[in-house]
């Protein structure tokens, strides 16, 4: 019995070995069509944070409150940031331009973000002179595809810099797909 079974064992391997040889890999089609792809800028324009005039919100993230003053993250552009002092007459203040941000918090009169692959602090204390006042480099690992889409894209290629956007393309040879 014990014969029997390693012998049925053996050609039941054999019979394995034999169906995985003979596959073929097929050749791999790549979509050429509608799709996005990544707008980049150079790593040095990620140190570029400043104020700016106050601007419409276009794609809101993370909203955070300090006292009277209310945040809302622009994705990848900045923090608008509003006076709520006067609820019935809100304030537009300033801009703060913090290029390839996806997140911040608010500590005090110092705001952390991400900023690429960065963790900036920038200090906040006059809204209308932030500085940069620590960057640690390589310790976040940004999203490497279109948030909240589905579909092809361009891969990304992080010699060319930071994505701070996605734009509408018309994609050759597209290797990248999300799907939800």
């Amino acid at each position: 019995m014990s014969m029997h079974r390693n012998f049925v064992c053996l050609l039941s391997c054999c019979a394995l070995l034999l169906f995985l040889g003979s596959c073929v890999k097929e050749e791999q089609t790549f979509y050429d069509g509608f799709g996005k792809k990544p707008v980049y800028i150079p790593l040095a324009e990620l140190r570029d944070i400043r104020n700016e005039a106050p601007r419409p919100i276009q794609l809101s993230g993370t909203i955070f409150l300090k006292d009277t003053l209310l945040f809302i993250l622009e994705q990848r552009k900045g923090i608008h940031v509003f006076n709520l002092k006067d609820t019935l007459n809100t304030v537009n203040l300033a801009f703060l331009k913090i290029p390839a941000i996806t997140d911040f918090v608010v500590s005090g009169n110092l705001i952390y973000a991400d900023s690429w692959k960065d963790l900036v602090v920038i200090d906040i204390s006059n809204l209308h002179q932030i500085s940069e006042t620590a960057r640690i480099t390589n310790v976040i690992t940004p999203a490497l595809y279109p948030l909240l889409y589905n579909g092809y894209f361009e891969c990304v290629d992080e010699s060319k810099g930071a994505i701070i956007d996605w734009e509408d393309a018309t994609l050759e040879n597209a290797k990248c797909v999300t799907i939800n």
